[in-house]
């Protein structure tokens, strides 16, 4: 034993071998180095505490014997044997409990005085407000429960064309699988029980696990023999059955086919799943945050007969539609309204969508006027539909503390871009928080200006009290900075004034920087010949805007300090939940 106790010893950890005071007397000079402490020279003069602490512990003890002893006997004198039944059961009580605290002295010194140093119990209010967060992470709980419910009573409809599937869908596809519905391929299958996912192009195909359905394989023989239509799809339909690549054939006419696509695929969508809450339609091209999408949905009623979208203006005839690029939503209530009563109700509109440009419109147009009563306007759901690139957004105090559903116009890298910056964004809010507009825009900034926002926040300067004219100050970081063949914002945007012509980009910068709360600027010259420029600046608002690859001159830049001060003055202190 006194080997096993040397190799204790000679580790760097503390020792708790119990010993009683007897056989720590008797085996002193056995086992020296055998204690409570490390064998470290300095520390040998501590074992005299240790063991006037274990005197005291065992005095304790021998204590609460005796009592429960003195207790026993005056129980006994007290009743003079009568309820002996409870008298034996109290005995044996005792035993248990003297054969607990002989079990814990067996188990060691150290939790001996580890159960007498114990901290006392939380205060009634810290249990109160476990209780609280208790409650709260029930609530957040049946929140996501009833998205989850949502979700699952959704029909999703994914519009694309053969000419752009193979470079649009991929992405797309794993996107719904990441977001919505990890088995969302099994979509019509008896035993999935999650949102229905339908896809439409113009053939039928299969993309992996995903089946694609042909728009324009149920249209009417009106739309059929219609000879634009007839002579577009018998090319594509000879195209696809060549086995050609229809991006290097060229293959221009997908545009004239896609206006009959979406009268008629949800037509086939509401025959698959006629018993939704909901419908949403988007393109390839979009990116939705579907999560926001469902949270938002949680809060609306599905047995109002409504469109949710973008709203957008059809020209010809100055009718509201909701734009089908940017996800647009329809009740389940206006769907059986109009498709539920009628299974042609697709055809009765051939002979507009014929004379119309665009078949998003017409499908709106077909929904607001068939409903039940009459619809007038898109349901207002505030800035959430959104149907331009993160970088085209005007960020105004209108919609800086709105959620934000979706973008549209996207490349195929973009869309995973926005996909990982959802995930990021989402890892760093609390949960269940629903992604502003604001958490957008400090992820789109061009490098320059970000360096610039940063050096100010680090910098811990002051937005009120230095002057955006020290020349100082310009010198140090690029706080004002600029970028060539680039378009900021446009002539009409909200907020845009006119500055003077000049002959020079840094002259409509120095009309920023005079120019109370006026963030950024845009110089243009329509040829490089022209002997001055358009000088445009844009005032309590902020866009990124886009890189330009025509004739002539463009330039843009920010003021950074304005930014940052916009960015404080519409800080989003209490933002919608969903």
């Amino acid at each position: 034993m006194s080997d096993v106790l040397r190799e204790r010893s000679a580790s760097s950890h503390v020792v708790l071998t119990y010993k009683d005071d007897e056989e720590d007397e008797d085996d002193k000079d056995i086992h020296p180095h055998s204690s409570l402490l490390p064998t470290s020279a300095e520390n040998q003069p501590a074992s005299s505490p240790a063991k006037a602490q274990r005197r005291s512990c065992w005095k304790r003890i021998v204590l609460v014997i005796a009592i429960i002893a003195m207790c026993v006997g005056i129980f006994e004198i007290a009743f003079h044997g009568k309820g002996a039944e409870s008298l034996e059961a109290a005995k044996a009580k005792i035993g248990q409990l003297e054969n607990e605290l002989r079990h814990r002295l067996q188990s060691g010194f150290d939790r001996v005085m580890s159960t007498m140093n114990r901290p006392p119990a939380p205060a009634l209010p810290n249990i109160v407000e476990n209780t609280a967060d208790i409650s709260a992470n029930a609530l957040v709980e049946d929140k996501d429960a009833n998205v989850d419910a949502v979700k699952r009573k959704s029909v999703i409809v994914l519009k694309t064309g053969a000419s752009v599937l193979f470079d649009r869908l991929p992405v797309q596809l794993l996107q719904a699988q990441s977001t919505l519905d990890a088995q969302i391929h099994l979509t019509g299958q008896s035993n999935y029980i999650g949102p229905s996912l339908f896809i439409y192009s113009d053939a039928d195909m299969n993309l992996g696990p995903f089946t694609i359905h042909n728009a324009l394989g149920n249209v009417s023989s009106f739309v059929r023999n219609e000879p634009s239509f007839s002579s577009r799809y018998s090319k594509l339909q000879a195209v696809l059955s060549s086995g050609e690549d229809l991006r290097a054939n060229a293959f221009e006419e997908g545009w004239n086919l896609d206006k009959w696509k979406f009268l008629y695929m949800w037509e086939d969508a509401f025959r698959r799943n006629p018993d939704a809450d909901w419908y949403i339609g988007y393109e390839a091209d979009t990116f939705v945050l579907w999560r926001s999408v469902f949270k938002y949905l949680a809060t609306q009623d599905s047995r109002k007969e409504q469109i949710y979208g973008c709203g957008s203006i059809l020209l010809m005839n100055n009718e509201l539609f909701a734009n089908g690029g940017c996800p647009y939503v329809i009740s389940g209530s206006l769907m059986r309204a109009t498709y539920g009563k009628d299974p042609n109700f697709a055809s009765k509109f051939d002979k507009s969508v014929k004379a119309s440009c665009c078949g998003d419109a017409e499908l709106s147009i077909a929904l607001r006027k068939s409903a039940t009563v009459p619809i007038n306007d898109l349901s207002p759901a505030g800035a959430r539909f959104q149907g331009d690139r993160p970088r085209e957004v005007l960020y105004s105090g209108d919609n800086w503390c709105e959620p934000v559903f979706s973008f549209h116009h996207l490349k195929t890298e973009e869309v995973q871009h926005l996909a990982q910056m959802e995930r990021d964004l989402l890892s760093t809010k609390k949960h269940n928080s629903t992604i502003l507009y604001s958490d957008i825009f400090d992820h789109i900034l061009p490098q320059s200006l970000s360096k610039a926002l940063l050096h100010l926040s680090s910098s811990n300067s002051s937005l009120t009290t230095q002057d955006p004219n020290n020349e100082s100050e310009l010198d140090t970081v690029e706080l004002n900075p600029t970028q060539e063949d680039w378009e900021a914002f446009g002539s009409e945007d909200k907020g845009v004034r006119k500055g003077r012509r000049h002959q020079d980009s840094r002259d409509c910068q120095k009309q920023c920087l005079d120019s109370k709360r006026c963030t950024s600027w845009f110089w243009i010259k329509v040829t490089e010949q022209d002997p001055d420029g358009d000088c445009y600046l844009m005032h309590d608002a902020v866009k990124i805007g886009k890189s330009y690859e025509g004739t002539g001159l463009r330039t843009s830049g920010w003021i950074a300090k304005r930014i940052a001060s916009f960015k404080a003055h519409h800080y989003c202190k209490d933002p919608p939940s969903a």
